[in-house]
């Protein structure tokens, strides 16, 4: 059957590191109303009917002189399949500054409406954001994660209306607790740390800038918890494990399946390095890991992060102190059960498909 409009997603990056982007295609398609065509330069994984992809393989870990010419090989490639597939009347969902930036100039902006979706404040590299204005400024709607950044982005891009926060939840979460792994890595890390006791877990980058020294502190006076940290080490583990006997570091796991250590978890943590507004108003895609599954968080003073907490009551936000964060984890323990209903309906009550629906209006 003959779809009512076709929307052509473009993204200079592979969408395994842009999940939102992966978000829309997902929920587009199940719409059932749109083709869905894909420039991009790794391939989705997506096998599903009125979804056509056109890939440019690139690797984006490359030198200057080789990221510019992967810069010209993309636009070039995105002209030459719009000028061949589309219509005037398609849709364009420009996926990132980035995506942008590449396609400056290019007939489409003119001819066809398009939305540009924006993931972060970029404030330390203001020149980025300053040379897509234009853009942005003729964009039938711009799109940002969270509510904050869509004040400030439409203040520096000087636009009429505000950017549409779209946030950074997941399409899809198994909402299931204690899954039953289905990974290697899954399988060996539930077997070689398998507790009775109520997990606290950081996953993420793990870092100095992360500052999680005062939670391993907390946790030699926590000895009926563990402190789980789960993702890529910057060579700050080692030191956070030698605090505490609680404190397991399980490695790095591959996203999807990196949800089922997630769903053994009691309490969920985030910590940002807070030295730039991007880092101060957050929109971590964590916060939907954790409430799809009820688990409360608890996080260091992030402004969206409390207002989060505040106005939903689905985690806690505090300084980065040990006598906090003990303070902190038995306030949670004392209601744990109102913070469990409170995350799940919050996971509940934020509808991505309605959002889409408005954007495409």
């Amino acid at each position: 059957m003959k779809k009512s409009k076709t929307i052509w997603v473009l993204l200079r990056s592979h969408v395994v590191n842009l999940p939102p982007i992966m978000t829309v295609m997902q929920c587009l398609l199940d719409f059932e109303e749109y083709e869905v065509k894909f420039i991009s330069t790794q391939d989705s994984g997506l096998n599903k009917e009125n979804f056509q992809e056109f890939i440019l393989q690139q690797s984006h870990q490359v030198n200057k002189l080789r990221k510019l010419k992967n810069y010209i090989d993309y636009r070039s490639f995105v002209k030459k399949t719009l000028s061949k597939f589309a219509s005037n009347e398609d849709l364009i969902w420009l996926g990132s500054l980035d995506t942008a930036r590449a396609c400056k100039g290019l007939e489409f902006l003119e001819t066809n409406e398009y939305i540009l979706h924006l993931h972060e404040l970029y404030d330390t590299h203001r020149g980025l954001l300053e040379s897509i204005k234009p853009i942005a400024q003729k964009a039938k709607k711009v799109v940002s994660p969270e509510i904050n950044r869509a004040a400030i982005l439409q203040v520096w891009l000087e636009l009429k209306e505000r950017p549409i926060v779209f946030p950074n939840k997941p399409y899809s979460h198994p909402r299931t607790k204690r899954m039953q792994p289905t990974h290697e890595k899954t399988k060996a890390i539930l077997e070689k740390f398998a507790t009775d006791k109520p997990i606290i877990l950081y996953q993420g980058h793990i870092g100095g800038d992360r500052n999680l020294m005062p939670i391993a502190a907390a946790m030699k006076e926590l000895p009926e918890y563990e402190f789980w940290l789960m993702g890529p080490d910057h060579g700050y583990a080692e030191s956070l494990v030698k605090v505490s006997n609680n404190i397991k570091y399980l490695g790095m796991v591959p996203a999807p399946f990196h949800l089922e250590i997630t769903s053994y978890a009691s309490i969920g943590i985030m910590s940002y390095d807070l030295i730039n507004l991007n880092n101060l108003y957050c929109a971590p895609n964590k916060v939907w890991e954790y409430c799809g599954f009820g688990i409360p968080f608890i996080s260091n003073h992030c402004i969206s992060l409390e207002i989060l907490s505040e106005i939903n009551k689905i985690g806690i936000v505090i300084y980065w102190t040990t006598e906090k964060f003990k303070n902190a984890v038995n306030i949670i323990n004392q209601s744990y059960n109102l913070y469990m209903d409170k995350n799940k309906d919050f996971f509940e009550d934020n509808d991505i498909r309605s959002i889409v629906e408005g954007l495409l209006v």
